[in-house]
């Protein structure tokens, strides 16, 4: 049986190339208090991904943690993606999966979107930031039908990312990093 999902905002904060500088310039920009989590996914691994829980902790106040299978989500909480994996959500709980070596290029935003759609419906807040491919832009469909948040990055270092999801209709507000951290502090606390 599956564990019901909390009422608190899940925001997805999606990026590759040049994305670790917009997730820094979000978590900054946050206020101390927003009773969302928030789980970076990234599209590709850095080349010292055990570092990213690290270098993303100096930016903010809130507990960064590496997600493992049965982590819980928490609000004013940064969850980071470990490489090499698939995750999903159960209810609240974080479900991973070794991925195998991608073909072409990785899908690991898409499989995380798809997810929480289904499961935090109209709490589901995409973001997709800097980065190279597209990774990320198919889900955002399903956000939006589960009436979900879409965000894309406005003036990305690399700009594949933000602007394949903007070509999808499916991007709701196309902001710098900055001004993304403001509007997502600026969404009701209360459930739709």
């Amino acid at each position: 049986m599956k564990e019901p999902a909390s009422d608190f905002w899940v925001v997805c904060l999606a990026g590759s190339a040049g994305g670790l500088q917009a997730y820094v310039d979000i978590l900054q920009n946050l206020p101390l208090d927003t009773g969302m989590a928030f789980v970076l996914a990234p599209h590709r691994s850095l080349e010292r991904p055990e570092l990213l829980p690290e270098i993303l902790a100096r930016s903010t106040t809130m507990v960064v943690t590496q997600v493992e299978t049965g982590t819980r989500l928490e609000k004013d909480h940064v969850f980071v993606m470990p490489p090499g994996t698939k995750m999903t959500l159960d209810g609240n709980m974080f479900c991973l999966r070794k991925a195998p070596p991608p073909t072409g290029w990785p899908e690991t935003i898409n499989v995380f979107l798809y997810s929480l759609a289904e499961v935090k419906g109209p709490r589901a807040v995409a973001v997709i930031l800097s980065g190279l491919d597209s990774d990320g832009s198919a889900a955002l469909a399903s956000i939006k039908a589960a009436g979900g948040v879409t965000f894309a990055q406005a003036n990305p270092i690399v700009e594949d990312m933000p602007r394949s999801a903007v070509a999808t209709g499916n991007v709701d507000f196309l902001l710098p990093s900055e001004e993304i951290a403001r509007s997502l502090s600026a969404l009701p606390r209360k459930p739709k």
